[in-house]
C-alpha cells in the first residue's frame, strides 16, 4: 500500500516523453526498459521517498540546500523531486549523460 501520492508534474513528464522518444528512434528496447524503469521508479517513491539523497548539486542554481532529492534509474535518468507531507512532486527528468545546468 502507498503511503505517498507521488505527482509528476506536467514539465518532468514532457522531459520522460522527450527521452523516451529520443530512445525509441534508437532502440525501442532501450525505449520500453526507460519506461520500465520508472514505473519501478514511481512505486519506490510512494512507499519510501526519503530513502534518496539530496540533489545537493543544484547549490550552484539558487536552489535551497535540502529541497529536491535525487533519484537515478535506468542506470543514466535522474528524478528530481520534492517531498511535503504525504506528497511527492516530481519536477524534472534528466539525462545525467548532459550538462542539466540552468534548470530552474
Amino acid at each position: 500500500m502507498a503511503d505517498y501520492q507521488v505527482i509528476l508534474s506536467r514539465r518532468a513528464d514532457n522531459m520522460l516523453i522527450t527521452h523516451t522518444e529520443f530512445l525509441a528512434r534508437v532502440s525501442p528496447s532501450a525505449a520500453r526498459k526507460l519506461l520500465s524503469d520508472f514505473r519501478r521508479t514511481k512505486r519506490i517513491l510512494e512507499v519510501a521517498p526519503l530513502q534518496y539523497p539530496f540533489a545537493d548539486e543544484l547549490d550552484a542554481q539558487g536552489i535551497p540546500p535540502e529541497t529536491y532529492r535525487k533519484c537515478l534509474f535506468d542506470d543514466r535518468y535522474k528524478a528530481l523531486y520534492l517531498v511535503d507531507g504525504n506528497m511527492v512532486y516530481i519536477d524534472a527528468i534528466l539525462d545525467c549523460r548532459r550538462d542539466n545546468k540552468n534548470l530552474f
